[in-house]
């Protein structure tokens, strides 16, 4: 007689074979023997961990809130977080012995699920843990998964929801079916989500004379305005899920702050100055922006986000009342890079707060060096003039200089994206003005254009959780 396996549980049954003759030939066993666990890691595509119930008796599939556990790409990703899974339809078959329900899958993120960009790969929901019984008798076990694949140990079954999911969007349902006999009562097991996301860019755009604040995949979709004023909104700077940015609606500059996932337009400043070029601290508890008025030219002030009106100037006591100081950018939330011009032309400093700023990298003084951008890994990427046309320079940690544009266009305001690749403003000439652009470090010669509606720029990339 012949038996036939689920599909889940067959693909598991040849991955035990394969780790037992593996061992078989190997004095150092195999990463795919089931009795060697291998080292429990998070994958760079986990966006969320989720702690999940079943009960047969009220015919309840759930998964809790604010459930232990966090993914480390997404951290505080939970259900009602950075994702949402939901049931229906839930039944038992004493018959054969199965227990299903329909699951949908709602993405939460403002970034696209299922795609890096370019490829789409779908989202995949792995049991990271169990089915565990909790209550009753018997056994539980997976029963018709669409595949197993080690993700954060070995033999995980998964499923997998094809195509990609923007913002809000809810999956197709998959019915996911456990084997048990009916002395099951509950049980539970632990999910991780994982899906390539589509890198997320925030910049200004001019839409019929009017400048606002959008948000956009890199691949172009998603495109959503984040603020509606009638008066000129530009200079973005975005962490932890909020943008800070310099709008003109109050006749002076002011700055303002937005949600990333849109609403909640608030005014931060309210004073007769301008304030201008803000940047936002990697935990968003910080800001640095450029203040200056009819009798004082640009300097560097900073405050805590909410409490602009105890701001301090961060540079007090250095170089001359006639400079100016603009574009600050955070490394971490205590140091700073900034452009002053108290040695003749413009030059990077660094500052850590409460010190004396230092010029960085090898600059020279006959040449603007301008629109710094700090990685959080201590690169620094730059606007120079050094080569004659205006183009894109990145410091490294060790002081070495490296160039990463080459075009004949004008570049500027550099961004680094989470993978390393650099976004910037490319300005194109008339009638196309300044668009987007993106190159990899290392390929100075070859940089590509994100397709934008209209004249685009000041890009910067959305790196952190949400």
């Amino acid at each position: 007689m012949t038996s036939t396996l689920p599909r889940a549980r067959a693909t598991r049954a040849a991955v035990l074979g394969l780790a037992v003759l593996a061992a078989a030939c190997s004095d150092q066993g195999s990463p795919l023997d089931p009795t060697i666990a291998p080292p429990t890691v998070e994958p760079k595509t986990a966006v969320a961990v989720l702690s999940c119930s079943a009960d047969a008796r009220a015919g309840t599939v759930t998964c809790a809130d604010g459930s232990a556990g966090a993914a480390r790409r997404y951290v505080g990703g939970q259900q009602n977080v950075n994702v949402k899974l939901t049931s229906t339809d839930v039944a038992y078959d004493a018959g054969t012995e199965i227990f299903s329900a329909n699951i949908t899958v709602q993405n939460l993120l403002v970034q696209r699920m299922g795609s890096d960009g370019a490829t789409v790969s779908g989202v995949k929901v792995f049991f990271n843990s169990g089915p565990v019984l909790t209550k009753g008798t018997g056994s539980v076990e997976v029963n018709n998964a669409d595949g197993v694949e080690t993700f954060t140990s070995g033999l995980q079954d998964y499923f997998l929801y094809a195509g990609s999911l923007p913002y809000q969007a809810v999956s197709a349902p998959k019915r996911w079916e456990w084997k048990m006999p009916a002395t099951v009562e509950t049980f539970s097991f632990t999910l991780m989500v994982s899906a390539p996301v589509v890198p997320t860019i925030v910049f200004d755009m001019l839409v019929s004379g009017n400048r606002d604040i959008y948000r956009m995949g890199i691949d172009g979709q998603d495109l959503t305005r984040l603020t509606t004023s009638t008066g000129d909104d530009r200079d973005p700077t975005v962490a932890k899920g909020v943008v800070v940015f310099t709008s003109h609606r109050d006749g002076n500059a002011e700055l303002y702050r937005v949600n990333l996932k849109g609403g909640g337009e608030a005014r931060l400043t309210t004073t007769s100055d301008n304030e201008t070029s803000p940047a936002l601290s990697p935990d968003a508890t910080r800001l640095a922006f450029i203040r200056n008025n009819a009798s004082v030219l640009g300097k560097l002030w900073t405050s805590h986000v909410d409490s602009t009106m105890s701001a301090t100037q961060a540079t007090a006591g250095f170089g001359f009342s006639g400079d100016v100081e603009t574009g600050p950018s955070w490394f971490g939330n205590g140091k700073l890079a900034f452009v002053s011009t108290t040695a003749g032309s413009a030059d990077v400093y660094s500052l850590t707060l409460g010190g004396t700023p230092v010029k960085m990298g090898s600059q020279q003084n006959d040449v603007g060096d301008v629109d710094p951008f700090w990685n959080q890994d201590g690169r620094l990427a730059f606007a120079s003039s050094r080569s004659g046309g205006t183009d894109l320079y990145a410091i490294s940690t060790a002081g070495a200089l490296s160039q990463l544009t080459t075009r004949t266009g004008s570049d500027s305001h550099p961004s680094w994206l989470a993978d390393g690749r650099v976004l910037f403003s490319c300005h194109m000439g008339s009638p196309r003005g300044a668009r987007i652009c993106l190159v990899t470090p290392g390929t100075p010669g070859v940089s590509t254009e994100i397709t934008t509606p209209s004249a685009a720029e000041r890009p910067v990339a959305v790196v952190d959780a949400l």
